[in-house]
């Protein structure tokens, strides 16, 4: 089943979109529970100047009873009648906190209050029955006044209470749809990046495995089959350039060969021309040196081209002496030594070594050219050997007093494809393969080196199999 790809463009567009749908629902939402709060407040500020506006209305009844003054009289007309007012010009402020009958109830009480407040005039006012009338209705008024207030802070805590709710569950709500956004952003662009990353990591240690990435995003998917295109022609153009690496290693190894070869060619030629022209003489010893002279050359010829052979095929992992095959290796490069550079050889003749000959001396062959081409004028390069008696290791140093390298081109001197020679001198394979080669052998190998003091290769081998 073919998996439908979409946009990475297209998910962002369609988040960004819910994102601003949900805030403006959540806006929406709070808007509304404070207006609701805000007409709370209104209306709670209405029944409080009511509930004071009957306080007072208590406040001059008691005054004019007591001294019968006409002035307390007239407030308390005026405060019955803003009373009322209240009553009228807010009954839907009120229906908030009270039941539409209690206000008709509360607003009879006050009718009531005014028509006997009327009816008791200043000369009249020792009436008892008509004041304690009047004392009851406008406890009525006061009783009635103040459950409406006590029902409006009721109502103003819930209310308050719910706004707080609400805000609090915005807050949850925006927290959890961030944290499942961020999840989801994370799995579907950042974790394939991630794994991209990883796989680069090992790209640049030499593995070119294929990024087996599972997404559905058109733009990862994209640079995921980029990537692993770039993959497989990074594998063809390392065998390539390994393969040129070794072919150039092989014309060392001829030069060096056809150097050696020149040697005992020649004195063969000049034994046999010394031959001829005293082939008819006297001095039959002579003569027997000569030949003896002419096989000695001839078999050494025969050791070189056997060398050379050697080399040229892969062999399986024997135990062999480690002087022999290093010294066997610079025989390969002496014609390229220059006469500046002093080279030391300091091995034991007893430390064996259990190795693929061949490709132990293709190592040597690498880190020794490399020790020579770093020195520029005159030079050392040293080639040491000692067994560790705690582990049994070999262990080999080889050295030169060249221009060093800096703490960058360490971390950096084993991956594939870094030089420090030039585009022109170097695919940057060389160590590449000393480190794969010494790897395969079950060893190990680092480097030393300070700029302007020479550098330091360290090897441990194993002297037999394990």
């Amino acid at each position: 089943m073919i998996k439908r790809q979409s946009s990475i463009k297209q998910k962002l567009v369609i988040a960004y979109t819910v994102v601003l749908l949900m805030m403006s629902a959540v806006i929406f939402w709070d808007w509304n529970s404070f207006t609701n709060v805000e007409e709370m407040v209104g209306s709670g500020e209405i029944v409080s100047d009511l509930f004071d506006t009957t306080l007072e209305i208590k406040r001059f009844e008691k005054n004019f009873f007591l001294y019968g003054k006409e002035e307390d009289y007239t407030e308390l007309l005026s405060y019955l009648e803003k009373a009322e007012r209240l009553l009228i010009e807010n009954s839907r402020d009120f229906t908030l906190f009270a039941k539409h009958n209690v206000i008709i109830e509360l607003r009879a009480h006050i009718n009531n209050y005014r028509e006997l407040l009327t009816s008791l005039s200043v000369s009249s006012r020792d009436s008892d029955g008509v004041k304690k009338k009047l004392r009851e209705v406008g406890r009525d008024i006061v009783d009635a006044a103040e459950n409406i207030s006590n029902t409006e802070k009721a109502v103003m805590r819930d209310t308050l209470k719910a706004a707080r709710h609400t805000v609090f569950t915005s807050i949850l709500v925006f927290m959890v749809a961030g944290f499942a956004g961020s999840v989801i952003f994370y799995t579907r662009l950042l974790r394939p990046l991630k794994i991209l990353e990883g796989h680069m990591e090992r790209v640049s240690r030499g593995e070119f495995s294929p990024v087996p990435i599972d997404t559905r995003d058109r733009e990862i998917a994209s640079l995921n089959s980029a990537f692993n295109r770039m993959l497989h022609e990074l594998e063809e153009r390392k065998g390539y350039i390994v393969r040129s690496e070794k072919l150039a290693s092989l014309g060392t190894l001829l030069f060096g060969v056809a150097h050696e070869l020149n040697n005992p060619l020649s004195n063969i030629s000049s034994s046999c021309q010394i031959l001829i022209e005293e082939i008819e003489e006297e001095g039959i010893e002579e003569k027997k040196e000569l030949l003896r002279q002419i096989e000695g050359e001839t078999e050494r010829a025969r050791n070189i081209v056997a060398s050379l052979l050697g080399y040229s095929r892969s062999s399986a992992k024997e135990e062999v002496s480690l002087r022999t095959l290093v010294n066997e290796t610079i025989h390969f490069i002496k014609g390229e030594i220059p006469t500046k550079v002093k080279l030391e050889v300091k091995i034991p003749s007893d430390i064996t070594v259990f190795v693929d000959k061949q490709k132990l001396q293709q190592a040597f062959l690498n880190l020794i050219k490399n020790a020579i081409e770093a020195i520029s004028g005159e030079g050392r390069v040293s080639i040491a050997a000692n067994m560790n008696r705690k582990d049994g290791k070999v262990e080999i140093a080889v050295s030169d007093t060249g221009s060093g390298m800096s703490e960058d081109m360490i971390q950096n001197i084993f991956n594939p494809f870094f030089t420090t020679k030039g585009e022109k001198k170097g695919y940057g394979l060389g160590l590449f393969i000393v480190h794969n080669i010494i790897r395969e052998h079950g060893g190990a190998i680092i480097v030393e080196s300070e700029p302007g003091y020479g550098t330091t290769f360290r090897i441990e081998l194993f002297p037999k199999e394990t």
